[in-house]
């Protein structure tokens, strides 16, 4: 049985409970969606982020050998890094674990895992990430995230995949 997924305290006021709203949009936008070419709907990935929206990576020491997750990505350049990815998985689903909302900054953390398969695995991998989220002033879409990834799970995933492409 999955877990179930965080909601609002029932004290929350309205700000707390649209930020929280976004975040949690944010994340379930990269859902695996077999009805989509990439099986990703790309629209719901835009939808949920600003035009100037920025995307990088964490942990700096991790990014630092990664040339691609180096430089921050724009929207555009963050929906070419999942049209890379998507196309190597057989599968991915997401458990949302928790959020924590800061109503006074509009920033919100979401600690996510998501159980991704590579094509030619015999099981998903569990990627524990954490995501820093800043919104825009009305709270409804992104402007900047910072995704902190699970290296050890990362190159578990990519050596599945390397094994895969051999």
């Amino acid at each position: 049985m999955a877990p179930s997924e965080p909601t609002p305290p029932a004290s929350a006021n309205e700000r707390y409970k649209a930020l929280f709203a976004t975040a949690v949009e944010f994340i379930h936008s990269l859902d695996q969606d077999p009805n989509q070419k990439l099986r990703m709907d790309i629209d719901r990935v835009r939808a949920v982020r600003t035009t100037n929206f920025e995307h990088s990576f964490g942990h700096n020491n991790f990014v630092a050998s990664k040339p691609p997750l180096q430089k921050p990505k724009s929207v555009d350049g963050f929906v070419e890094h999942l049209k890379t990815m998507a196309p190597k998985l057989e599968s991915w689903d997401t458990d949302i674990t928790d959020v924590v909302v800061d109503e006074n900054r509009s920033v919100c953390t979401v600690r996510a895992s998501y159980y991704m398969k590579p094509l030619g695995a015999d099981h998903a991998v569990e990627n524990d990430l954490v995501w820093w989220l800043w919104m825009e002033e009305g709270g409804k879409k992104v402007e900047k995230a910072v995704e902190f990834i699970d290296p050890t799970a990362m190159a578990k995933i990519m050596e599945i995949m390397m094994a895969a492409k051999s």
